[in-house]
């Protein structure tokens, strides 16, 4: 169903290039499961002992009848503009709207706009021939629309300025934050190979200028960095996010002097899914920071059995390799929101 906020603005012409990605089937995930706990614990005699991306794609690689029957239906309808990741079980296509319809019968491109964004989806589900399905856990690009994260809510202004003024407060600073876990001046890291990154969505991007200024108000109490090493992803010129700009200034204020990375996964691509380009670029790249936050994330009840399976799968393929990676609870909390029906629900 279309989120609220919305509106549908018409199908796409029949050669509106379409971005689709194919997660192809994997083997090995029960194995990969199995190396990440023992990995992972610390009783393990294999702790510690993080595998490669290339041992990964080893373990988790789609077998040869897989790759082979995805391939051959592809390019059975013409599709020749693809690219695969180092793991194998991704294929990323572009092609025209019209050539995608054929592909998937069932499914049509619309284009719904929200403001200055705009999306394409296919509002109808799409199927694969039988002889697909055992290949194939689902095709990105089709139904998912990105999540809004609500803007944190600000107190109700007073109607008494004396108290107003008496009640002003900068907020929860970087100073503020490091005294709540009790780290001291001391707590910063050492080691050239510490590393971090964030990860951007949905055209929000943080700014170098706003990142030194921030740097020089708030961090004079540690040693910190006033510079993000790398960004992976386009970075837009002058547009300052409020979202983007907190996760870099807080993983570089708390995660003090640690070189520091952000992917930008900006969506720009009509019928790209943001989230999705990000885990492909897991999949991709041998060297990453070690740590990686993410401020992101979707209802449970948005997305398909298979889809959350598999992002699950691609979770324990980033803990195979040592990586950790946090996620906010979200500006509502953990579990709770809203019905339909207006009840309130619990959803872990």
């Amino acid at each position: 169903s279309v989120p609220p906020g919305w509106a549908h603005a018409g199908r796409v012409d029949p050669g509106h290039p379409v971005q689709l990605t194919f997660a192809l089937r994997q083997r090995g995930t029960v194995h990969l499961a199995r190396l990440v706990q023992a990995v992972s614990d610390p009783q393990s005699p294999r702790y510690g002992q993080y595998l490669s991306l290339e041992q990964v794609r080893d373990v988790v690689q789609p077998s040869p009848a897989t790759l082979m029957t995805v391939l051959k239906w592809l390019q059975g309808h013409g599709v020749e503009d693809c690219r695969s990741v180092t793991t194998l079980d991704f294929l990323e296509c572009y092609l025209p709207a019209s050539l995608a319809e054929r592909l998937l019968p069932g499914a049509e491109f619309h284009r719904y706009v929200q403001g200055q964004r705009s999306l394409v989806r296919s509002p109808l589900p799409y199927t694969v021939p039988a002889e697909l399905a055992e290949h194939l856990d689902f095709v990105g690009g089709m139904h998912r629309f990105p999540t809004e994260r609500k803007a944190a809510s600000r107190a109700g202004a007073r109607k008494d300025s004396q108290l107003a003024r008496a009640s002003f407060h900068l907020g929860v600073t970087p100073a503020v934050l490091r005294q709540r876990y009790n780290m001291t001046a001391g707590d910063v890291g050492l080691l050239p190979n510490n590393s971090q990154a964030c990860a951007q969505f949905l055209e929000q991007y943080f700014h170098q200028a706003d990142l030194a200024e921030f740097m020089q108000l708030f961090g004079s109490g540690f040693a910190h960095r006033t510079q993000v090493d790398r960004v992976v992803g386009h970075q837009g010129r002058g547009k300052a996010g409020l979202e983007a700009s907190l996760d870099v200034e807080y993983i570089m204020s708390t995660g003090a002097n640690v070189s520091t990375w952000v992917f930008s996964n900006a969506g720009r691509h009509e019928s790209q899914e943001p989230f999705l380009a990000w885990l492909l670029l897991l999949s991709n790249m041998s060297s990453l920071p070690w740590v990686h936050s993410v401020s992101y994330g979707d209802d449970e009840d948005s997305l398909s059995y298979a889809y959350m399976e598999r992002v699950n799968t691609e979770f324990m393929k980033a803990a195979a390799r040592g990586l950790t990676i946090l996620f906010a609870s979200g500006d509502d909390g953990a579990g709770c929101r809203r019905g339909h029906s207006g009840n309130h629900t619990f959803r872990p």
